[in-house]
C-alpha cells in the first residue's frame, strides 16, 4: 500500500479523552494548531497517521470533523479504528476528489471492504466533512456530513485504538494535509446499538447511495451483498425501479447462478422498453441466461427474433449456439460468421464459426476461420486459447504454411524451443515450395534467430536477424536484436553496423512527448547506455540511463549500468553501493555477479569470490555466475576449486566456453590428455570454436605431435579469424616452423635459409649457369661457415670456385636443405 509511518498528538486533558501522541518523523509532520491536531505530509505517494493509544475500543460510535487541504493535488483524510498495531486495523478514508473507501489492514496486507465510492450528494464537500462510524460487532456503517454512506460486516478485528490518517496519491503534487477539527467516542453498547438500528433499514437512506455503493460491491466481484443493496433501496413505499438498476439486478443474479430471478429482472427491464441502451443490452442478458439454462429451443426462438436490426455480436453467437446444440450446424456457422463481422477483433467468434463448418466437413472454411482465431489469439498474448487450436491448426493445415508457422510462435510463447523450431522449418518448407512463392513472414526469422541465441549459436543468428530487419525495416525491435547480437559477438562498441542498427532502433522509438508505450524502449536505452559506456561517452550512457529508467524503473540491468557509469567516473564505492541489494532486490542474482565483475576488474579477486558466491547462494548453479567464479578462482591460483566449480557448470550446460576453461586448469595441472579431451569436446558442439582449436595446436605442441599442429593450422587458416586469434595462430605457425625447420645465416651478411631440421638426401647436381646472389653458395668444411653467392663470389680460387673468406677452402653444398634450395632454383629456372 504505502510506506507506513507512525504516531501522534495532543494535549492532556480529562481522564476519558482521546489522547493523541504528537510527534513528527521523515515524512510528515504533526503539530497542534490552535488545540487542534494537524499532519502535514512531507512525501507524495504516502500515508502517514497519528495514533491515540490510550483508550481501545471494541463497539463504538465515532463522530468526527475533518478538514483536508490537498494542495491543488489528490489527497484524501480520515480515520483509523479498532487499530491493534501499525500493520492490523480499519481504515475510513476520505477523497479529495469526492469519493470514500473502507479497508482492513491484517498483517501489512490491505483488504478492500468498499472501494472507492462516490459521496452522497449530500455529503459532496471536499474540504470539509463530518464523518460518523458506528461498529457494532461485524457491522459497519458509515455516515457521511450527516448522509448514510455504506454499511457491511466484517469481523477479523474486534478491539483496538484510534487513528488520524492523511494519504497522498499523486508523485507531481504538494503532498496535502489534514486537521482533525473534532471528535469524540460513544462505547456504552446500548448507544451504539441504538446508532445501528437507527441506520439499519432506514427507508429515508437516500437510493441513489445504496446504489453507489451496491455498483461498487459489484466492481468488486462482491455480486451478493451489491444484490442485497438494491433490494432494499426497492423496499420503500411505492419505489419505482429504473432499468439501470434492473439490468445490475439481473447481472448481479447472474452471476450468483438465481437465473429465474436473474430472467425475472430482465423481463421487467424489457417491459419499459427495448430500445434505450439497457434495454437493448437486456435483450442480450435474457438469452445468456436462457443458455445458462440450456433453453435451447426457447433461445433459438428469443434470439432468432432479437437479432433483427440488433447489431450485438454476443447476441448472435448466442444464436448459433443454440443452432449448436440443436444440432443445425449450417445456420449455427452462418450466426457465428455474422458475430465475428461485427467484432472482427475476437478470436472466439472465429473460432466458433470454425468448429461449426469442421462438423460440416468444410475443411478449407475451417482452417480459414482457425488462422484467423488463432492470429488474434497471438496478437493478444492468449497462448492459451492459441495452444487449444495448434492440433486443428496442424490437422487441417498440414500441407499449410501459415498453419505450421502460427503454431511455431505459439510453441515459442510457452518456451517449447524444439517443437517452434521444427514448425519454423516446416513453414518455410511449405512456404518456398509454392508458385508463386508467397512473401516471407519476418518474425519467423526473428523468432528462429532467438532459438539459436539461446543455444549460444549467435553467429548463426546474426543471418537471421538481418534478414528479419531486411523484411521489416521499419520494426525497430528487431534493429535492436540484431544491433545487440553484433556487439556481443565482436565487443566492438564503435562497429559500424552495430551502432547504424542502434540509431535506427533508436529513432523508430515513439517521441518522449507521445502517449504511446512501447515496452521496448528501456531496454533500447539502456543497450544505448551499455554501448555508450564501452565507448568511454559518459554523458550518452547518462542520457540514455536516465531515460531507460524512466520506462523500466531502477531494474537489476539498468542498476547494473548504472554501477559502471560510476565505476568509469572514478568511484567503485558508489558502483558497488549502487549493486547493493537483498535476495528480495536481487532474485536473479545478478547485481552480486555484477559486483563481482567489478571487483575483477581492479584485479580485487578475494573480494570478487565473495559476490560470486552471494550470487550464486541466491540462484544456485546458475553456469555464467559459475565460470565467472571459476575464472577468478583461475586468477587466484586455486585450481583444483575451479575445477570443481566448472565441473558444475559442465553438468549444467555443456558448452564450449567451459570446457575451454577446463582445458585450461588441466593444462595447468599438468593433465594433457585431459585437456586434450577437453578441446575435443568443444569441437564436438562447435566445430568452429576456434580458442578451442587454437588450444588443441598448442597442446599438441606441447607433446611433440606436429604433424596434428599442422593439421590444426589448416583448420584455423580456413576460419576469418579476429586480431587476436590470428596473432595466437602465428605464434603457433612459429612453434610449429622452430620445430620441424632451422635457419642457416650467411655468415658475412644478413641473408639466411629456413631448411628442415631433417632435410631429405637430394641427388648430385652440376649448374650450368650463374644462380642468384641470395642462394647459398655452400659451407666452409674446415670452419662451418655458410655464404651465400652475392658474399662468396667476392672470393674465388683460380679455377672460379667459391671459397671461404676466413680458411680459403672450398665452398661445398654440404647441408641437404641448402642442395634443395639450389636444386628447386635450377628446376624451375633452368631449361
Amino acid at each position: 500500500m504505502f510506506g507506513f509511518i507512525k504516531k501522534i498528538i495532543q494535549r492532556k486533558p480529562e481522564s476519558d479523552a482521546i489522547i493523541f501522541d504528537i510527534k513528527s518523523e521523515s515524512s510528515y509532520d504533526a503539530y497542534l494548531q490552535n488545540h487542534i491536531p494537524v499532519v502535514a505530509l512531507k512525501k507524495s505517494k504516502t500515508i502517514a497517521w497519528i495514533e491515540a493509544p490510550n483508550r481501545r475500543y471494541q463497539d463504538q460510535v465515532i463522530d468526527a470533523r475533518i478538514r483536508l487541504d490537498a494542495m491543488g493535488g489528490y489527497a484524501a483524510a480520515g480515520l483509523l479504528f479498532r487499530m491493534v498495531d501499525d500493520g492490523t486495523y480499519y481504515s475510513v478514508l476520505i477523497s479529495s476528489k469526492g469519493y470514500f473507501r473502507l479497508d482492513a489492514v491484517r498483517n501489512n496486507m490491505p483488504l478492500p471492504l468498499i472501494g472507492w465510492t462516490e459521496l452522497p450528494a449530500a455529503a459532496a464537500n471536499e474540504t470539509e466533512f463530518t464523518l460518523r462510524i458506528i461498529a457494532y460487532g461485524a457491522h459497519l456503517a458509515l455516515l457521511i456530513n450527516g448522509a448514510w454512506a455504506a454499511e457491511t460486516d466484517e469481523s477479523s478485528i474486534p478491539m483496538g485504538t484510534l487513528g488520524f490518517a492523511v494519504a497522498s496519491y499523486e508523485a507531481e503534487t504538494a503532498p496535502g494535509a489534514a486537521s482533525l477539527e473534532s471528535i469524540s467516542v460513544k462505547d456504552m453498547i446500548d448507544d451504539v446499538e441504538a446508532a445501528w438500528r437507527q441506520w439499519e433499514n432506514n427507508p429515508a437512506i437516500a437510493p441513489q447511495a445504496r446504489f453507489a455503493l451496491a455498483e461498487t460491491f459489484a466492481a468488486m466481484g462482491e455480486s451478493a451483498p451489491a444484490l442485497v443493496q438494491l433490494k432494499k433501496m426497492w423496499e420503500a413505499p411505492g419505489y419505482q425501479r429504473t432499468q439501470r438498476e434492473l439490468l445490475l439486478a439481473e447481472q448481479l443474479a447472474y452471476q450468483n447462478e438465481l437465473y429465474d430471478e436473474a430472467e425475472e429482472y430482465a423481463d421487467a427491464c424489457l417491459a419499459l422498453g427495448r430500445e434505450s441502451p439497457e434495454g437493448r443490452e437486456a435483450v442480450t442478458e435474457k438469452a445468456k441466461i436462457l443458455y445458462a439454462e440450456e433453453k435451447f429451443e426457447a433461445l433459438r426462438d428469443f434470439a432468432a427474433e432479437a437479432v433483427s436490426g440488433n447489431d450485438d455480436p454476443v447476441l448472435h453467437t448466442l444464436l448459433g449456439h443454440a443452432w449448436w446444440d440443436l444440432g443445425n450446424y449450417e445456420k449455427a456457422a452462418a450466426a457465428y460468421d455474422r458475430s465475428f463481422e461485427l467484432n472482427s477483433e475476437n478470436g472466439i467468434f472465429a473460432k466458433n464459426a470454425a468448429n461449426a463448418y469442421e462438423i460440416l466437413g468444410r475443411k478449407a472454411d475451417a482452417l480459414e476461420r482457425y488462422l484467423r482465431s488463432g492470429r488474434l489469439f497471438l496478437s493478444a498474448g492468449n497462448y492459451q486459447d492459441l495452444g487449444a487450436l495448434a492440433p486443428k491448426l496442424l490437422s487441417l493445415g498440414a500441407n499449410n504454411w501459415e498453419a505450421h508457422a502460427l503454431t511455431g510462435k505459439w510453441a515459442f510463447g510457452i518456451e517449447d524451443w524444439s517443437m517452434a523450431n521444427a514448425e519454423f522449418t516446416n513453414a518455410e518448407t511449405l512456404r518456398k515450395s509454392l508458385d508463386p512463392t508467397p512473401a516471407p513472414d519476418p518474425a519467423i526469422y526473428f523468432l528462429r534467430a532467438l532459438i539459436l541465441i539461446r543455444n549460444d549459436k549467435r553467429s548463426e543468428a546474426l543471418p537471421l536477424l538481418e534478414e528479419a530487419v531486411a523484411l521489416a525495416p521499419d520494426y525497430g525491435l528487431f534493429h535492436f536484436r540484431l544491433a545487440e547480437t553484433r556487439f556481443l559477438l565482436n565487443s566492438n562498441a564503435d562497429d559500424p553496423e552495430t551502432r547504424a542498427h542502434l540509431d535506427a532502433a533508436l529513432s523508430l522509438l515513439p517521441d518522449d512527448d507521445s502517449n504511446t508505450v512501447d515496452a521496448n524502449a528501456g531496454w533500447v536505452h539502456n543497450f544505448a547506455a551499455e554501448i555508450a559506456l564501452n565507448r568511454n561517452d559518459l554523458d550518452d550512457a547518462e542520457k540514455h540511463l536516465e531515460r531507460a529508467a524512466a520506462s523500466l524503473g531502477e531494474v537489476p540491468a539498468i542498476r547494473v549500468n548504472r554501477s559502471l557509469y560510476h565505476y568509469l567516473r572514478g568511484s567503485l564505492e558508489e558502483a558497488l553501493k549502487i549493486l547493493e541489494a537483498g535476495k528480495a532486490e536481487d532474485e536473479d542474482g545478478i547485481l552480486a555477479n555484477s559486483a563481482g565483475n567489478l571487483l575483477v576488474r581492479v584485479g580485487k579477486f578475494e573480494g570478487a569470490d565473495e559476490y560470486y558466491l552471494k550470487a550464486l547462494s541466491i540462484v544456485p548453479g546458475n553456469v555464467e555466475f559459475l565460470i565467472n567464479r571459476a575464472s577468478c578462482l583461475i586468477e587466484l591460483g586455486y585450481y583444483g576449486e575451479a575445477d570443481t566449480v566448472l565441473a558444475q557448470a559442465h553438468s549444467k550446460d555443456p558448452s564450449p566456453a567451459v570446457l575451454e576453461l577446463i582445458t585450461y586448469v588441466a593444462v595447468k595441472k599438468g593433465e594433457f590428455p585431459r585437456a586434450e579431451s577437453a578441446c575435443r569436446a568443444a569441437l564436438a558442439i562447435d566445430n568452429n570454436h576456434v580458442p578451442s582449436l587454437l588450444n588443441l595446436g598448442w597442446i599438441y605442441s606441447s607433446t611433440g605431435r606436429w604433424n596434428d599442429v599442422r593439421e590444426t593450422l589448416a583448420r584455423l587458416e580456413t576460419i576469418d579469424l579476429d586480431d587476436e586469434a590470428a596473432a595466437r595462430r602465428s605464434e603457433l605457425q612459429q612453434k610449429l616452423e622452430g620445430s620441424m625447420t632451422r635457419l642457416i645465416h650467411c655468415a658475412s651478411c644478413n641473408r639466411s635459409w629456413r631448411v628442415l631440421r631433417d632435410p631429405p638426401s637430394v641427388p648430385s647436381l652440376r649448374l650450368r649457369a650463374m644462380p642468384p646472389d641470395e642462394l647459398p653458395a655452400g659451407s666452409c668444411p674446415e670452419c662451418g661457415r655458410t655464404y651465400c653467392i652475392g658474399c662468396a663470389k667476392q672470393h674465388l680460387d683460380k679455377d672460379g670456385r667459391f671459397t671461404c673468406p676466413a680458411c680459403g677452402r672450398t665452398l661445398k653444398l654440404i647441408n641437404e636443405g641448402l642442395k634443395k634450395i639450389a636444386a628447386d632454383w635450377a628446376a624451375a629456372s633452368i631449361p
